[in-house]
């Protein structure tokens, strides 16, 4: 474990051990001497890891947010021999891992609220953390919105048969190719070349994933759209999508965030609302006019 003290803030490293003995690791990143509003545990998405989102982080804590990174099983430095990295061994654990982070923010921040977000892939174990626990958080938000999509099925039969056929911890360069992640290309994260160069260079980021982490993927996606799945005990929820309007792969543009908003209004949540800023792409974070995305997180982290 480690820390450091700033100026108005304060960074810790640190782990903390799941049900199966994998160390989960985690940046707390808080406000200095002030009274913490809220916890924002933040769930990254594919290839990725929990780094990318300090300078988030640090935004949030100077405006009086806790916030909590972590490296999704996997990724980064949540590994070890039994899950190596590219390896997620299911939607269940994925998803109970967040439950995991969630009872430790309750333990170590017990008056705070807990806001949820999650990009990307994230945004889809963020949704599935919903199923029987939207009780947990008071505010969720998504980002780079990934939508439902009919080819998940198709994709998990093509994984679980190459899980049968090569093993579960081999790499299918066929299901890497048909996934379409892994790309060198990082031109379609986001408009701002500085930050492409970044993911480009950073040697955190993840060529691919093995058979069964493929298989989980295809499988959380399928799920999104297993209504009878979400208990919805919390349905005044509110919750944020932010995209770019040039997300379309990601989100399925007007049409796809359309049918996400739908698909959240019939499991149950009343307070959904999109927001598709234009010339951006799929990272709004990282995006050449971040500022306007951060203050949308800002205001809706604040109402």
């Amino acid at each position: 474990m480690s820390s450091a003290v700033f100026d108005d803030t304060t960074q810790e490293d640190t782990y903390l051990i799941t049900e199966d003995g994998l160390p989960l690791a985690l940046t707390i990143i808080q406000p200095k001497n002030q009274a913490v509003k809220a916890v924002v545990q933040v769930v990254h998405g594919i290839l990725e890891h929990r780094l990318r989102y300090r300078h988030l982080a640090f935004f949030l804590a100077k405006n009086g947010f806790a916030v909590v990174l972590s490296d999704n099983r996997g990724h980064g430095d949540s590994v070890d021999k039994k899950n190596p990295l590219g390896q997620m061994p299911s939607v269940k654990r994925m998803v109970k891992d967040q439950l995991k982070i969630t009872q430790f923010i309750n333990d170590r921040f017990p008056s705070a609220a807990v806001y949820l977000y999650g990009h990307s892939y994230g945004s889809v174990l963020a949704r599935l953390y919903l199923q029987n626990n939207d009780d947990k958080i008071t505010k969720l938000l998504l980002t780079g919105t990934l939508q439902y999509q009919k080819k998940a099925k198709y994709g998990v039969m093509l994984a679980l048969l190459a899980d049968v056929l090569a093993g579960k911890k081999s790499y299918s360069w066929i299901l890497k190719k048909l996934s379409n992640f892994g790309s060198t290309d990082k031109t379609w994260l986001t408009n701002d070349k500085i930050e492409i160069e970044k993911a480009l260079r950073d040697p955190r980021m993840l060529p691919g994933y093995n058979n069964i982490g493929v298989t989980t993927l295809w499988e959380s996606i399928r799920r999104l759209n297993d209504i009878s799945f979400f208990a919805c005990q919390n349905p005044e929820l509110p919750i944020l999508s932010i995209t770019g309007a040039e997300d379309v792969a990601i989100t399925g543009g007007k049409r796809g965030l359309v049918d996400t908003k739908k698909t959240l209004n019939k499991i149950g949540y009343r307070k959904v609302e999109m927001l598709d800023f234009p010339h951006m792409k799929h990272e709004v974070i990282n995006e050449v006019d971040q500022d306007l995305v951060y203050q949308a997180i800002l205001d809706f982290f604040f109402c």
